[in-house]
């Protein structure tokens, strides 16, 4: 009976937490259908990446004076009132509803994309699963906005918008952490399939081109593989110009050994990546796995779909707080769209000396940046800490600390093999086998600016003059101390160049001669290998789901026991830090200043842990394995036996065990 009632409540919980995803899902396609005009085909897969979209900022806005239930209760509530709202009093309610059945088909098509991409991500846990499940674990348990996860007293720079929505899942429907993230990231890559095959319909009216368009979207990336058919001395040759950086140095010590390797990183599933196909700059959506998923190719496409010509202000306003979004979510996004617009001002300016595009840009870019600003995430935090510290040069000692430095000679930063000189022939080859292919797109994109129906579209030339200059700024701008860290930019400006140069692609093809066709055609096949087979691998991942690479079925118990049931002050010592994150939903204490930067008073703690000094710590639980166990001296092992310790629980399994200890008597 306990169990029944059990699966009752749990059920029960997920059933109403569905059915407040549909009053803002309701709320986002009414929205879209009553301001934005889009057609019934249209509507409900955009209402579903706009209402998405509302959620997170609206959500985020509110728990800043509002619980988490609350903030979320109340952004359904607004989202949904908004929608009916608009829907009644601009135009008669039959318009509104007026063919929804043509709508039905996309949608259809993103639900069973999304079960797949869900099974997928089930089965991996790569990327950096240590840093955003022990997010979603303190969002869910009640941190939010949500402070850094190893030191408390630190705000979060880092980008959680997806976090928040994972968390708002876990906390109301329920489920795991880990669920939740597969979950919120299956999603976006279902939804940037489908949106993108909607902007490609509206470019070209055909059902085929639409969907070669959106497949092409979701599997382009750079060709690192061409590398593999140079001859070994041009390789030994290369290897001596360049650094190899991140998991490429745990994949082999030379270039042309890595080429032949299997790529090494936690997570993986039944197979690995050949690490020629791992993209050291510009991967295909299809490895788009990491904290936001594929929410920049979201992004790019929503706002695409929402750009009009016409300057009304509550278009203006919900553009605003799509992008705030983004700021929450995808910050490098945020920053490509802000200077494409400012530049799109200018140029505006210069060419028809008229600021007429000034009141349209402050209407939609002057909320959107009070809420980047104010409102959580990197930029609020940088901006925060600036004031804080008006004469520092850099921001240090934090998680959000970014030192940006000039690349002089320009140079193309990859994640595994540094930066590459464009001033030196072996790393400029380098960069062209990487990119070169990709190259093609530049004057295609560029085709839009004469496009009538991009003439004025705001949002679009925003969109590409951001990426044609983030590209550029990419190769004179680094962080310093991160191998590789503005290649998000670099990817971000790739996929918006990707994107707006389609329709121009699918023009050439058709006014083509046979001989141009063979080209594009194996121009297109060239650039879609590396996501062909890693698609391919994602598949196998389906056969074995896993939650993540350092939880293990007796930690699954304790977090069935005890997530988010210690007291709300607990702090739990864990020699695995992220692993209590996750399983307690508490905090484990000032331990870090950034990611895998230990503070030297949390080494002292781990080589010696009697419960004595965890108290002075501030630790109320102790959550410890064997492994960790069978290093301590046997005079630390015989402190745990003091009275004051209890041990609430041990489960053991396999000749392993766990155990969460109360030291909360030995003050």
């Amino acid at each position: 009976m306990q169990l029944a009632g059990g699966f009752f409540f749990v059920s029960s919980q997920f059933i109403l937490f569905s059915a407040s995803v549909l009053l803002w899902v309701l709320g986002g396609t009414l929205i879209g259908r009553s301001v934005f005009l889009i057609s019934a085909r249209e509507n409900l897969v955009i209402g579903l990446g706009l209402g998405s979209s509302l959620i997170i900022v609206l959500t985020n806005l509110a728990s800043h004076w509002l619980n988490l239930q609350w903030a979320y209760s109340l952004a359904t509530a607004i989202l949904f009132g908004m929608g009916v709202v608009l829907s009644v009093i601009p135009r008669p309610k039959r318009d509104i509803f007026d063919g929804w059945l043509l709508s039905i088909p996309p949608l259809f098509a993103l639900l069973l994309l999304f079960a797949l991409f869900l099974r997928i991500n089930q089965g991996l846990a790569i990327f950096d699963e240590n840093y955003n499940l022990p997010i979603i674990s303190r969002i869910a348990a009640g941190d939010a906005p949500p402070h850094f996860p190893f030191d408390p007293n630190q705000p979060l720079a880092y980008h959680y918008g997806l976090h928040l929505l994972a968390g708002v899942a876990v906390r109301l429907g329920g489920i795991s952490p880990w669920l939740a993230f597969d979950a919120v990231r299956a999603f976006t890559h279902a939804l940037l399939i489908v949106l993108a095959a909607l902007w490609f319909y509206r470019q070209t009216n055909q059902f085929w081109a639409s969907v070669l368009g959106a497949g092409f979207v979701y599997l382009a990336g750079s060709t690192q593989w061409l590398l593999v058919f140079l001859p070994l001395p041009w390789l030994d040759r290369l290897n001596q110009a360049i650094n190899l950086t991140n998991t490429a140095v745990a994949s082999g010590s030379a270039l042309y050994e890595v080429l032949l390797s299997q790529w090494k990183i936690d997570g993986l599933g039944p197979i690995s990546y050949p690490f020629a196909f791992v993209n050291a700059i510009f991967k295909p959506q299809t490895l788009a796995l990491t904290s936001n998923g594929a929410f920049v190719g979201v992004a790019l496409c929503l706002l695409l779909l929402l750009d009009r010509a016409e300057d009304k202000k509550f278009q203006n306003l919900v553009i605003s707080l799509i992008l705030a979004s983004i700021a929450l979510t995808a910050e490098y996004l945020f920053g490509m769209l802000a200077l494409g617009s400012l530049s799109v001002l200018i140029l505006e300016a210069l060419h028809k000396r008229s600021f007429a595009l000034l009141p349209k840009a402050a209407q939609v870019w002057l909320p959107a940046l009070l809420l980047a600003f104010t409102a959580g995430g990197v930029l609020s935090v940088l901006i925060q800490q600036r004031l804080a510290q008006p004469g520092a040069s850099v921001m240090e000692s934090s998680n959000s600390g970014l030192q940006f430095t000039w690349l002089w000679p320009p140079s193309l930063s990859t994640l595994y093999f540094g930066k590459l000189s464009l001033f030196r022939w072996e790393t400029l080859l380098l960069s062209f086998v990487l990119i070169g292919p990709l190259l093609i797109l530049f004057p295609l994109s560029a085709v839009r600016l004469n496009s009538s129906k991009s003439a004025d579209s705001f949002l679009e030339r925003s969109i590409l003059f951001g990426s044609w200059l983030s590209f550029a700024l990419g190769l004179l701008v680094g962080i310093r101390d991160s191998e590789g860290g503005i290649t998000r930019l670099l990817d971000t400006a790739l996929l918006g160049i990707l994107i707006l140069s389609i329709p121009a692609l699918y023009r050439l093809w058709l006014k083509g001669r046979r001989s141009l066709q063979s080209l594009l055609a194996v121009w297109s096949v060239m650039v879609c290998v590396s996501g062909l087979l890693t698609l391919g691998i994602n598949l196998i991942a389906v056969v074995r789901p896993q939650t993540t690479y350092y939880l293990r079925g007796l930690d699954l118990m304790f977090y069935q026991r005890y997530w988010n049931r210690l007291d709300a002050n607990a702090q739990v010592f864990d020699p695995m830090p992220v692993r209590a994150l996750v399983l307690f939903g508490r905090s484990v204490g000032s331990i870090a200043s950034d990611y895998n930067q230990w503070l030297p008073e949390w080494q002292e703690l781990l080589e010696n842990p009697l419960p004595t000094q965890l108290i002075r710590a501030g630790y109320t639980h102790a959550y410890l394995d064997k492994r960790f166990w069978g290093g301590l001296t046997p005079a630390s092992q015989s402190a745990w036996d003091r009275g004051c310790v209890r041990l609430i629980e041990e489960q053991t399994l396999d000749f392993d065990f766990r155990r969460l200890y109360d030291l909360q008597a030995c003050r």
